[in-house]
């Protein structure tokens, strides 16, 4: 069976430098549970603190209402939208499995799971497309 399996985690920093991980200004981490990483299979994600405001000392953070979910194979350039979840909870958390594109191309791409409004945050995650 042709499919990778992919269990990486990548810590980020937010809108500021915070030395504890509490609050929404803490270093995100964005985890990929079993994914099926070939064209047509599909990614399993877990981000959290996708947020519009970022509160670190006071303040009401919020989460974001812009969230997109894409990947850009490193041979075309071109980014491709997988979705556009919505951050659920207390920790302003998108999980979820996103569906690859059939045709999508083969080696090296990035993963990127982003905010667009407000303070922005999200991160991306170098992953190989089998």
């Amino acid at each position: 069976m042709a499919s990778a399996l992919a269990t990486t985690a990548l810590l980020l920093t937010g809108c500021t430098e915070a030395s504890s991980s509490a609050g929404s200004c803490a270093a995100n981490e964005v985890e990929l549970g079993d994914s099926d990483l070939r064209p047509g299979g599909s990614v399993q994600l877990t981000v959290d603190w996708l947020y519009r405001t970022c509160e670190d000392t006071g303040g009401t953070a919020r989460a974001s209402d812009d969230v997109t979910v894409t990947i850009t194979p490193a041979a075309t350039g071109r980014s491709v939208l997988l979705g556009r979840p919505r951050p659920e909870g207390p920790a302003f958390t998108v999980s979820g499995r996103f569906a690859l594109p059939a045709d999508l191309a083969r080696g090296e791409a990035v993963l990127g799971v982003h905010s667009h409004d407000g303070d922005g945050s999200g991160a991306d995650v170098p992953v190989t497309i089998r």
